[in-house]
């Protein structure tokens, strides 16, 4: 598929190409990575203001620096002046995939088809419920006939949660019906199961509650629950369950007279007064000793994605507060941060200006985000949206406040997903381009400070016809439990809120991470509680809330 696609752009030949690509197979990360290796730039603006703007920037075009203009639409929409000169190039999804349902195929994101394009096609076309299963097979590795047992189920359900991008609901669709052929899932919820990582990990620590209660005849679970996991009679669900633990999905439970249980159980349960850290940064450490190369081969910002939450659940017991880990651990990970950090540096080289690229339907950085939100209003995922940028939250940050926010508030639903700060990633450079959906060389006049960001909120969303009153912006004070007035009119449709708290506990800090982390916990139990009042009160007037980092700190 790589080399099909890259035969349309032979290098130094054309200053100016124009592509008309519906199916964004322009934004699969290798094919970004080869082009800008290539030489070219792409440029992919549906505004022919800022198209031209931004072709005027890349002036003169040559075909040593040669320019690639990306449209979803017809060639012949373009601007006349740059169709006329431009060599011009069509693309189309069911090239590549004749005899799969194109429908399918499209709902299917860059990585995921990009995993496709792996297997073998079928030599016959596949009717749309055939083609279901082919992709369910080949791209998520679920065939339902495999998947007929809870240990086999609840092992692929722990590795799906892992990956970084959902499957479309047409596919989870068609494997929800195959799984409920099976008597041994009757009134399991499935559908739950497979749309929410949240909604996996909680059923999976019922469920061991329920089988330490059984065992130990203590009061572990809640009263009257259903239990459908016989981990005392299923040898396969014992085995899965070193997987569990490792992946995080079912933490340790601290458990008076642990002794009891069965030695496969024992590594579950932590004897009273025992530290559950210097077992869980093992498992986190050889993870991520194992990971690093992988992701490094492979070059692929999916495995990144993956590494990256696996280094933050081991940053939060590096910085706890009250410590944990033993002089070893920090030495090996002082070693693996290194190797990380040189790994990562490469992979950015190669990979991120051509992630910047593509924009839609998955973000990649945080200049992405109001085109985004823009893109799923259009799809009628809100008809309010209020963006919350909490300044400076690492990832290792969101892992204690995203947890201590869902057991306060069980009923909201958090759909999570990775972006890349811009760089330099600073306040100024990178928390303005969250804001303003714009490249950092597209407001260098104002890279200083951060004065322009309402304006800039404004312009973004005049420009998708939300103006004047349907746009607002503000910052929030710590002590403040109530909406800003500028959010509070019923003709507000996109509202942006900066919260600056945690960015202020960093440049406050003088004990370092560890630091940060006690007065993280501070916020939680304070400001944090004014924050989730004023989210409360936005759902209620009919929000959807996104919640989003400018940046990190290590």
């Amino acid at each position: 598929m790589l080399q099909r696609i890259l035969a349309h752009f032979p290098a130094h030949t054309h200053p100016l190409t124009a592509v008309s690509d519906p199916d964004g197979l322009l934004g699969e990360e290798e094919v970004l990575a080869a082009l800008v290796a290539r030489g070219f730039t792409l440029v992919a603006e549906p505004d022919p203001v800022h198209l031209r703007h931004r072709l005027a920037q890349l002036e003169p075009w040559s075909a040593e620096r040669p320019v690639v203009v990306v449209t979803a639409g017809a060639l012949n929409a373009l601007p006349y002046d740059i169709w006329q000169e431009a060599r011009r190039v069509e693309l189309a999804l069911h090239t590549f995939f004749p005899t799969l349902s194109y429908p399918l195929v499209r709902l299917l994101s860059p990585a995921q088809r990009w995993q496709l394009a792996r297997a073998p096609l079928p030599a016959q076309p596949l009717a749309r419920q055939a083609t279901a299963e082919f992709l369910l097979r080949h791209v998520f590795g679920a065939d339902a006939a495999l998947l007929a047992q809870p240990a086999q189920l609840i092992a692929w359900l722990d590795g799906y949660h892992a990956r970084p991008e959902p499957m479309p609901p047409p596919l989870a669709d068609a494997l929800l019906a195959a799984l409920r052929r099976f008597p041994a899932y009757a009134n399991w919820p499935l559908a739950e199961l497979i749309g929410s990582r949240d909604a996996f990990a909680a059923f999976v620590r019922e469920q061991w509650l329920g089988y330490l209660q059984r065992a130990t005849g203590q009061p572990l679970a809640e009263p009257g629950g259903t239990y459908f996991l016989a981990f005392e009679r299923d040898q396969a669900l014992q085995d899965v369950l070193p997987r569990l633990l490792r992946s995080g999905t079912l933490p340790r439970l601290a458990l008076p007279g642990a002794g009891q249980v069965p030695a496969w159980a024992r590594p579950a349960v932590l004897a009273a007064g025992e530290d559950d850290a210097l077992r869980r940064g093992e498992e986190l450490l050889a993870t991520l000793e194992e990971a690093q190369p992988l992701a490094a081969a492979s070059g692929r910002w999916e495995g990144w994605q993956t590494l990256a939450r696996t280094w933050a659940a081991f940053n939060l017991l590096r910085y706890a507060p009250q410590g944990g880990l033993s002089a070893e651990q920090e030495r090996r990970g002082r070693q693996l941060e290194a190797r990380l950090d040189a790994a990562f540096w490469a992979w950015l080289g190669r990979s991120y200006a051509a992630l910047g690229c593509q924009r839609l339907p998955v973000p990649h950085h945080v200049s992405h985000v109001p085109h985004y939100l823009a893109y799923q209003g259009r799809q009628g995922a809100w008809q309010r949206a209020a963006l919350i940028i909490l300044d400076g939250m690492a990832l290792h940050d969101w892992l204690r406040i995203g947890p201590a926010w869902q057991a306060r508030h069980p009923d909201w639903r958090f759909h999570e997903h990775l972006l890349l700060a811009q760089i330099p990633s600073i306040t100024a450079v990178s928390r303005q381009a969250l804001v303003s959906g714009l490249r950092p060389a597209d407001f260098a006049e104002t890279l200083q400070s951060n004065r322009s960001e309402p304006a800039r909120w404004a312009a973004f969303w005049a420009r998708q016809d939300l103006a004047g009153e349907s746009c607002a912006y503000a910052r929030l004070a710590p002590d403040r439990a109530e909406l800003p007035a500028a959010l509070t009119g019923p003709r507000v449709r996109v509202a942006c809120l900066v919260d600056q708290s945690i960015d202020e506990m960093v440049h406050g800090s003088t004990l370092g991470e560890k630091g940060v982390q006690a007065a993280l916990q501070v916020w939680l139990d304070g400001a944090s509680r004014r924050l989730e009042a004023l989210m409360a009160e936005l759902l209620q007037l009919g929000f959807a809330v996104y919640v989003a980092s400018d940046h990190g700190h290590v």
